[in-house]
């Protein structure tokens, strides 16, 4: 018997080549009938980060200040994924039935990605595994996808997408 596939995990991170990662998604949702869980993690301040902030600022000025800013890039970042995800698809036939759940959250790609797979108890995890012009770089975008297939618990589809 074959596994079924109830809830898929596509990561994104809104690059121009993305698109193509997310029509897989996309058509295996539409195969299997599954839903979509579309993830785009905030990449946190690094800890040096905080380390020259704190020395101009109060603790508690920082706090405030960072949960304000998160807050606008959050709200930002969630109507961006939004945007990406109606024009695709509207290009795209067949998805009037289809779900598309949106989460946007300040964490490490691969810990959010991981999490929120085990959360929705996903049965699939889809991610680009390059990509040259991404929000996070090649480099660490391999090493995301790298990681994330190491790590997860469901079967991770790696979609080339380091050309248009």
């Amino acid at each position: 018997m074959l596994p079924e596939i109830n809830t898929i995990v596509y990561a994104t991170t809104l690059g121009k080549n993305t698109r193509p990662v997310f029509r897989h998604a996309v058509k295996l949702a539409r195969t299997y009938n599954a839903r979509i869980i579309m993830v785009h993690a905030l990449e946190p301040v690094s800890e040096f980060g905080h380390a020259i902030i704190e020395h101009y600022l109060p603790k508690e000025a920082l706090e405030e200040i960072h949960e304000q800013g998160m807050t606008r890039v959050r709200e930002t970042m969630q109507q961006r994924v939004q945007s990406f995800r109606d024009e695709e698809l509207k290009d795209l036939p067949d998805t009037d039935q289809l779900t598309v759940d949106l989460v946007v959250e300040e964490d490490n790609p691969v810990e959010l990605v991981l999490r929120t797979a085990k959360a929705e108890q996903a049965d699939l995890v889809v991610i680009g595994s390059h990509s040259h012009h991404g929000m996070f770089g090649q480099k660490l975008l391999g090493d995301t996808a790298q990681q994330i297939s190491l790590h997860s618990k469901v079967p991770v589809l790696l979609v080339p997408n380091d050309h248009s």
